[in-house]
């Protein structure tokens, strides 16, 4: 089976000596107990998920909330691999009774989707900030009924849920919120009810490694539990310019909240520049939504154009989120890129796969089975992304552009924690309490992180397995 995962938060090695990060480990690797792996922006998240997948000898999937997310961590999305209806699924939906089979008529599982069902024993869910409630309790469901183990939670699985609930929360329309509020407190996945029947262990990364200085560091983490004073306020809104202009080979990177507003700056900017404009079309084999493609079908380019690596080199050249800037693109489809570093390179096009789990019951392994693949080079125009698509990666120089304002929980900390330094950060509006909002219910779940009771009883328990 293919381990290795495309998203990587940070370039750095494992830190060893880190202790949360081995607690975690050690409690994956020796015990069933389930975890939730959280931390400030740049911990080393991503990093773990990808450790887990290349060490474990459990049976393993990893999943995620939507396709492009999926696709970075090289895994499946929670609907596609659960055949998840895209409605909420209420805890009383008669579409889940066994009586009648009507579970069973819903989710029309084949024989090897039950297999895989039955054998999995790990199940890892990256960016959980974005599920709701009402999707982990459908897993929970899904997993004892398939499972044939009604009576724990999951089936007996395990579960590893890695993500920062004071990041990106999940997408919630009105309506569905009105729907979501007459069962759970909150949409929030943590409120989903199978958490009535057990432990989920909280495991926070504490060392930050995107930033190094330490009073930065600290605005951010007020930033992220809405405790900034006017003090760290005024020492963000030191970096508001409004009038301000990057140079050409600058690389800084705008991250606005407004989808439109990116295509308009990129759009722009390309536009603006002379030589020819070329166009390089992908390739889609076989399944592969086009919602899912982590770069433009149709990828319009010119020499010049400031673009971002979306997939981690092989050899370690880039990682994703780098920025660079096409500096010649030849008549017969080359294109040359250099990084920030000033380093150049020749680009090849990527294949990136949209995967399947299937069960091989003659090896008693969990196999990936490719649906589909695209076929593009690994860049798109990066003048401007959103904040949203920002969550993960690292930057030197970032414009933080809210025209408008913040409008869901997280952006604004999300946005400035991109930056490796405060100097790097460009303000075109100054930034207000207003952008700033946690919700209640977020700092409630927050207070039971570290719980030291639950994380030394289940350690000992990994330690009893070891021994």
């Amino acid at each position: 089976m293919e381990k290795f995962h495309d998203k990587m938060e940070e370039n750095f090695v494992i830190d060893t000596g880190n202790k949360e990060f081995q607690d975690a480990l050690s409690l994956i690797q020796y015990t069933s107990q389930s975890v939730f792996l959280t931390g400030k922006a740049g911990t080393g998240k991503s990093t773990f998920l990808k450790y887990v997948c290349e060490h474990t000898k459990k049976k393993y999937v990893v999943l995620a909330p939507t396709g492009v997310s999926a696709i970075n961590v090289g895994g499946s999305t929670i609907h596609s691999f659960f055949k998840m209806p895209f409605r909420p699924m209420l805890p009383d939906d008669p579409d889940l009774s066994l009586a009648g089979g009507r579970i069973y008529e819903l989710l029309k599982y084949n024989k090897k989707q039950r297999q895989l069902l039955r054998e999995v024993e790990l199940i890892i869910i990256d960016e959980i900030s974005m599920v709701r409630a009402d999707m982990i309790d459908f897993i929970d469901r899904v997993l004892r009924v398939y499972s044939g183990n009604m009576r724990f939670p999951f089936g007996g699985k395990q579960l590893l849920l890695v993500g920062d609930v004071y990041q990106l929360e999940p997408v919630v329309t009105s309506d569905m919120r009105d729907i979501l509020s007459r069962f759970y407190s909150n949409f929030y996945f943590f409120s989903a009810r199978v958490f009535r029947e057990m432990s989920l262990v909280p495991i926070e990364l504490q060392k930050v490694y995107r930033q190094q200085d330490e009073r930065f560091v600290e605005v951010l983490d007020k930033i992220r539990n809405n405790t900034a004073t006017r003090e760290e306020l005024d020492l963000l809104n030191s970096r508001y310019l409004p009038q301000y202009e990057p140079e050409k080979d600058n690389f800084s990177i705008t991250l606005a909240t407004r989808r439109d507003q990116v295509d308009y700056i990129n759009e722009n900017r390309l536009s603006g520049l002379p030589g020819k404009e070329y166009t390089f079309t992908g390739t889609i084999k076989g399944d592969f939504p086009e919602g899912s493609l982590p770069t433009s079908l149709e990828l319009v380019v010119k020499a010049g154009a400031q673009v971002i690596f979306i997939k981690n080199d092989p050899e370690r050249r880039w990682v994703n989120g780098t920025i660079g800037m096409i500096s010649d693109i030849t008549p017969d489809e080359k294109i040359e890129v250099v990084l920030e570093s000033g380093e150049m390179y020749e680009l090849e096009r990527c294949v990136w796969e949209n995967i399947k789990y299937t069960y091989n019951e003659k090896e008693k392994t969990i196999e990936e089975s490719v649906l589909g693949t695209f076929l593009q080079f690994p860049i798109r125009l990066a003048w401007a992304i959103t904040v949203h698509k920002s969550q993960g990666l690292t930057f030197n120089r970032v414009i933080v552009d809210f025209t408008g304002g913040a409008f869901a929980g997280g952006q604004t900390y999300v946005a400035l924690s991109r930056c490796r330094s405060l100097e790097g950060i460009v303000l075109k509006r100054q930034i207000t309490h207003r952008d700033i909002f946690v919700n209640p219910d977020i700092v409630r779940f927050s207070k039971g992180f570290n719980d030291s009771v639950l994380i030394e009883q289940s350690l000992k328990l990994a330690q009893a397995d070891r021994l």
